[in-house]
């Protein structure tokens, strides 16, 4: 019975996935320093001027994540049930938890 009930969980999370989109969203930092602050977990990561995050969100397509520019920094949030991955301007991933590089 357990067997059968993990089954059935896997196939609803595939069967769920297969129907996610995926965005990408890329945030530069133009003339100045720029705060990017990934919600819900308030991590920070400072990114330079020229540099960029590339943001992958991969979630259901009414609401595979968003990005909200502020006076003071911007805000990057994963859909209510999606994903989020952040890569630096060398490709290297960013924790959204901690804001640190992986």
């Amino acid at each position: 019975m357990t067997s059968w009930i993990r089954r059935r969980r896997r196939d609803k999370q595939l069967a769920r996935e297969a129907s996610w989109v995926e965005e990408r969203v890329v945030v530069t930092a133009d003339s100045d320093w720029l705060s990017v602050v990934f919600e819900p977990m308030g991590a920070v990561y400072e990114i330079h001027p020229g540099e960029h995050l590339t943001i992958v969100f991969e979630g259901p397509t009414t609401d595979p994540g968003a990005v909200d520019h502020r006076a003071d920094h911007v805000s990057v949030a994963p859909g209510l049930v999606g994903r989020m991955s952040v890569f630096d301007s060398a490709g290297d991933e960013i924790d959204v938890e901690t804001g640190a590089i992986l």
